[in-house]
């Protein structure tokens, strides 16, 4: 198998590593860590302004017997210990913040690095592939034309897989060489930046390692990421729309073959929006709040009430007390700098120039 390399431009970066970190709440019935379920917001003492922490998929978690069994020696996993503490992933296997997944992750010989993004672009495609060649002509034939609609599909697709081809593809948004002086790798690490392994540069206003697309999210895609989850959600909700309506109404007019087609692709569509839409979703409080997955997964922002009625930063609480009371973390937005509020968080997320040199996301 071809090993594909990504433009970075500042630095290098290394060929489709397999695994990161992708956040979302653990739904009903999804697989969670015992501990870590959301919980309702509550005001706190003194009446600092808070919100319920949304359930994390990574970082400081409450330990499974599996995981003390594995960690007896260091039972407090931090965040850059585990990069998909959901699945009780194993760094070696996955990688970490830290460091890279290792070379050997083959199944009969095949590179499994880069199974995820083939898998999300080829399933995206053959949708819209699907879309066009069956659903839209079922609709046209019965109501009329769908030039209209087409178009608007035609567009969904194509802006959908290009974010995803960037996220993938693009530098994250890499410090620019020029500023620093000696060896790159002494580079310095500006406010919400993070060295990852992945490249040899810090990278500005870092997010997280995405799996999905097996790249950093930063600086110069963290808007298109968003638009990527946006996309995939939407597909996947105009998709079983579209596949509900004719298979209630047209069932018996379409053949077989047709009829299989549909389900199939309805069942596609039900697992691309369980998927995404709960990632969509954690997303956009991170952005409303001005707060970085990174800084999520570390509890930065986020305090609790100790048994004194003292607020306190959850991180400074021992073992077993933040495993006890992680259903009361509350993040309060007086410790977030950046937090200035919904409106002007979502104006500076998407407004805010981002490509110039001197640019290093300290917004």
């Amino acid at each position: 198998m071809a090993v594909a390399y990504s433009p970075v431009g500042q630095g290098q970066h290394v060929p489709w590593p397999n695994s990161g970190v992708v956040f979302a709440p653990h739904a009903a019935g999804s697989p969670t860590i015992p501990g870590r379920t959301p919980s309702m917001g509550q005001p706190l003492a003194g009446g600092a302004q808070a919100s319920a922490r949304p359930a994390p998929a990574t970082g400081r978690t409450s330990l499974s017997s599996t995981m003390m069994a594995t960690n007896s020696q260091n039972p407090k996993l931090e965040c850059e210990d585990r990069q998909c503490a959901e699945e009780q992933c194993d760094p070696e296997e996955c990688g970490d913040e830290n460091r890279g997944p290792r070379d050997d992750n083959k199944t009969c010989g095949i590179d499994r690095r880069p199974l995820l993004p083939v898998v999300l672009v080829a399933s995206t495609v053959l949708g819209g592939v699907c879309m066009f060649m069956v659903q839209l002509p079922i609709i046209g034939e019965y109501t009329g034309g769908t030039h209209i609609v087409r178009a608007c599909f035609l567009v969904l697709y194509v802006a959908t897989v290009f974010c995803l081809a960037y996220c993938a593809l693009a530098d994250p948004g890499q410090v620019v060489r020029d500023d620093t002086k000696g060896d790159a790798t002494d580079a310095p690490v500006p406010k919400r930046g993070h060295k990852t392994w992945l490249y040899k540069l810090p990278v500005r206003r870092y997010d997280h390692y995405c799996r999905w697309v097996t790249n950093v999210i930063g600086l110069l895609n963290h808007r298109e990421f968003i638009v990527m989850c946006v996309g995939l959600v939407t597909i996947g909700v105009l998709g079983g729309l579209v596949d509900s309506v004719i298979i209630v109404f047209f069932w018996r007019e379409e053949g077989m073959c047709v009829n299989f087609i549909l389900l199939a692709h309805l069942a596609y569509s039900v697992i691309l929006t369980v998927l995404a839409y709960p990632i969509l979703a954690l997303h956009i409080g991170f952005v409303c709040r001005n707060e970085l997955a990174n800084e999520w997964k570390k509890n930065i922002f986020y305090v609790v009430e100790n048994q004194a009625g003292e607020t306190v930063l959850v991180n400074d609480l021992s073992d077993d007390e933040f495993n006890n009371r992680f259903d009361s973390f509350q993040y309060d937005r007086a410790r977030n700098a950046f937090d200035k509020g919904t409106s002007a968080n979502c104006w500076t997320f998407w407004c805010a120039t981002r490509w110039s040199p001197s640019q290093n996301g300290e917004f």
